[in-house]
């Protein structure tokens, strides 16, 4: 039997606000988000009074991984004006205020990012116009040394909404 898009959607969404996440689940995809139509991104810049980016996450190359590999989902990097996605990610086990951050869960409130194991890395896509989180994955186990974070942010993005999919 196969589930209708919007229901599966929904037990998607309702299991991930109360357990940890299996390996590359989407712990939030906004179901009225138009992916299609999400062609750049770029890194949501630190604001100010908020810590930095932990030097563990500088040392295990995350921006350089992350970027190269959401070109597999048809992202590009945007070069000047403002990109259609921001991305934000955090190491997991810390508690982050995505308002402080500039943007909002609008919507299913998603795994705290405090919840998640602390070898796990959380990628938050935020839409540049709304400022609105439209996707949340972790890569369970990408925090564990510098080579397992691009095979863990590889198999998170296999579960990216692309056109096909959404």
């Amino acid at each position: 039997m196969r589930l209708a898009p919007a229901v599966a959607l929904a037990a998607v969404l309702a299991s991930a606000c109360a357990t940890v996440p299996s390996p590359g689940t989407p712990v939030i995809v906004d179901a009225s988000a138009n992916f299609a139509a999400y062609q750049t991104f770029d890194f949501l810049p630190v604001p100010a009074g908020v810590p930095a980016v932990t030097p563990s996450l500088a040392y295990f190359g995350v921006d350089g991984v992350l970027a190269r590999d959401l070109g597999t989902v048809g992202l590009a990097r945007a070069i000047g004006g403002t990109p259609d996605l921001y991305f934000a990610y955090f190491a997991g086990g810390t508690p982050v205020d995505t308002q402080a951050w500039g943007y909002t869960t609008a919507g299913a409130t998603p795994i705290a990012i405090a919840d998640v194991p602390p070898t796990s890395l959380v990628v938050d896509a935020v839409d540049a116009r709304s400022m609105k989180l439209v996707w949340r994955g972790v890569a369970q186990g990408a925090l564990v040394s510098p080579a397992s974070v691009d095979p863990a942010i590889r198999q998170m993005l296999t579960l990216w909404p692309t056109p096909a999919r959404n």
